[in-house]
């Protein structure tokens, strides 16, 4: 009869990766501590701690603070922390924002970026040039070569799934042509993901006590996408399905009908199409001469600055607009937050100033209550900084889960 068990190199594998995993949630840490952290015994964690400080990956931070009252005799702690300038990562975001590149460590700390606003008509090829040749020159002007780099985490927006030669085989997302391309031309390790889903990793809290329990993340654009994360790990239903959220009813009464979809659905309503429809609706010399001028008499000129600049002066048909989308927001959240069990809801490109998200936030206070409303926050990957959740899949995918053994 035939055994299989664990290899060697697997058991050291999965052993440095908890130590890491500690390490991560909780900071400097000393070595008895990630021992009664993962019930195994001090030697074992010396010794494996021990090599990974030989090679570079942690080090020694200093002696643990103590106080007077607290102060032992003997021997201090010893604290150690992941280096983060170990190994460094790349990170590439496509989206209907453009094309974000950019370099950073294992903190992740930024050290260099860059983007890219293609049109319909920029190429594949375009796209993939502009990766390879900022790939180049952010590693040239930081001194560093390959042996340096994790890899390369891209995220793909789905509605840019085809252009970038991205295509469902036996229902899940084949980015095989994109990975395969890149590790060519750049000689390094490259992971590929759902943009949405990659981008509601990168925004998990970083204080280890708020990342427990379950988080929604909602994207705004010509399409409304959603990721949840349930205990810090992507829901397999919104891997790669992440726009299932459209059909979900907003506007229970009186909501705007759309072929295919229920009346009042999230396709129906909040899509930039339709937003922008019903702010064109009410753009009017006579009755909005402050969003007429912003937008110089133009429906292609609508958007938030335009929009924003005519609410704050109160023009009541644009503030009614608003605040009917705002509505449709809160009405959603309140049902999503509700569903999952969200501690918090985080909104990316809802384009919100400050004056706009307080106002949001008080109204879903008074329709849905204040715990709700303590809930939402906005994205930290905003606009130019997209590329950080590449950068957040490379470090995980190629630092964390290999133990740090590259």
């Amino acid at each position: 009869m035939e055994y299989q068990g664990i290899s060697k190199l697997d058991l050291k594998r999965r052993n440095r990766m908890q130590i890491l995993k500690v390490i991560k949630e909780c900071g400097p840490i000393s070595r008895v501590d990630i021992a009664g952290a993962l019930e195994i015994t001090r030697a074992a964690v010396t010794i494996i701690t021990n090599e990974m400080i030989e090679e570079g990956v942690l080090y020694e931070v200093g002696e643990a603070p103590v106080s007077l009252e607290n102060l032992q005799k003997g021997r201090r702690k010893i604290l150690i922390d992941i280096n983060p300038n170990y190994k460094f990562a790349l990170g590439v975001t496509i989206s209907e924002n453009g094309v974000s590149i950019g370099l950073s460590n294992l903190m992740p700390e930024v050290l260099d970026k860059n983007s890219m606003y293609p049109t319909e008509e920029t190429s594949y090829e375009e796209i993939v040039g502009f990766i390879i040749s900022e790939t180049n020159r952010m590693l040239q002007n930081s001194c560093l070569d390959s042996s340096k780099i994790l890899g390369m985490g891209i995220s793909v927006q789905p509605e840019l799934c085809s252009k970038m030669k991205v295509y469902f085989k036996d229902g899940k997302l084949d980015f095989t042509n994109l990975t395969e391309t890149f590790e060519s031309k750049l000689n390094i390790p490259v992971i590929c993901m759902n943009s949405i889903s990659a981008l509601a990793l990168s925004n998990q809290e970083k204080n280890i006590a708020e990342r427990f329990g379950n988080y929604i993340f909602l994207k705004f654009g010509k399409n409304i996408n959603m990721s949840i994360l349930l205990e810090n790990e992507v829901m397999h239903e919104y891997v790669n399905h992440t726009s299932q959220i459209e059909r979900i009813i907003c506007k229970p009464c009186g909501g705007a009908k759309l072929s295919g979809y229920p009346d009042g659905s999230v396709k129906a309503e909040m899509t930039k199409d339709a937003i922008i429809a019903k702010y064109t609706a009410v753009l009017s010399k006579e009755d909005t001469p402050v969003f007429w001028e912003a937008t110089e008499g133009n429906p292609e000129n609508i958007n938030y600055k335009t929009i924003t600049l005519s609410a704050t002066k109160g023009e009541k048909k644009v503030l009614a607009v608003m605040d009917d989308f705002l509505e449709c927001l809160a009405m959603l959240i309140n049902n999503l937050s509700v569903a999952f069990f969200a501690r918090y809801i985080v909104l990316h490109d809802f384009f919100m100033n400050e004056w706009v998200f307080d106002r949001f936030k008080k109204l879903v206070a008074e329709k849905c209550g204040e715990d709700i409303a303590r809930k939402i926050r906005v994205s930290r990957t905003e606009n130019n900084m997209e590329f950080s959740s590449g950068c957040a899949i490379s470090i995980y995918e190629f630092f964390y889960k290999k133990g740090g053994i590259i």
